[in-house]
């Protein structure tokens, strides 16, 4: 029996159609359009779709919906995988389709991984998404929900009575190369966890982003979780005393009084 053809396509939302001018590189609408059309009507031409970012699990029905209706389903696979995204009390998101890191796992003591998850309406994207890449601010706040998701599941549970408040001391993410909207990876080494006091929570750690086997980015990161009690007495003394200093300062001088901690 002759062996079928086969071709590799890769299928991202609409968000990215910047992205889609390679060759094997379509949006959901473009594939669409193209099943339709009979493009891949030929059972000697398989193809197999896989998924890059952007792509809802309503979007993957739409996909196979069309596949069926055309009768191709014997040589159009569809490739779907879609990792369970981090709950909401560990992202720290009210929607869903803001959270960005899916697949959370414990690799040993101190090594977490995700992968990275791209929902084409994310706030992060709606305002702002041109070219071929995905903006930096993106990859920024993928290691703060790595951080924080690690820290929620792995550290915090220790304590199910208590409920945390974070605060970032310093964080500095260096850019090695482009990240585009395809699988990749999310790993957070934590260089050290202070766990003595459980009304303050110390950590350190560097975040790493890879695709492709390549490193695209790295996020050092210093942070505390306070229990929430505690926390909330100091921020809302501090919060009284800036209001107070903007309302005594003349008109259109808001560091007449000086800065006071």
């Amino acid at each position: 029996m002759q062996q079928q053809n086969k071709r590799l396509v890769c299928v991202v939302g609409n968000r990215f159609a910047g992205f889609a001018v390679h060759e094997n590189i379509r949006t959901v609408s473009e594939l669409v359009a193209e099943i339709q059309l009979g493009h891949h009507d030929d059972p000697e031409a398989r193809l197999e779709v896989r998924g890059g970012q952007g792509v809802s699990a309503y979007e993957w029905q739409y996909l196979e919906d069309a596949v069926k209706r055309r009768g191709i389903a014997e040589h159009v696979l569809l490739r779907r995988s879609m990792p369970d995204p981090a709950h909401r009390a560990e992202a720290h998101k009210h929607r869903e389709q803001n959270v960005l890191i899916a697949g959370l796992g414990r690799r040993d003591d101190q090594i977490f991984r995700a992968e990275l998850l791209l929902n084409a309406d994310n706030e992060l994207l709606l305002d702002h998404q041109t070219g071929q890449h995905v903006q930096g601010m993106v990859v920024v706040e993928a290691a703060r929900q790595m951080f924080l998701a690690v820290t929620e599941r792995y550290y915090t549970n220790r304590w199910p009575e208590r409920r945390y408040y974070f605060v970032i001391d310093s964080i500095s993410t260096t850019f090695e190369n482009f990240l585009f909207p395809l699988d990749a990876e999310i790993l957070y080494l934590v260089q050290s966890a202070e766990l003595d006091d459980p009304e303050r929570l110390r950590f350190t750690g560097r975040i790493d982003l890879h695709q492709a086997g390549r490193r695209s980015a790295t996020t050092e990161v210093s942070f505390t979780a306070f229990d929430t009690a505690r926390l909330k007495g100091v921020e809302h003394r501090r919060a009284d005393r800036a209001v107070e200093h903007v309302l005594r300062a003349p008109s259109g001088d808001l560091t007449a009084a000086g800065a006071q901690r």
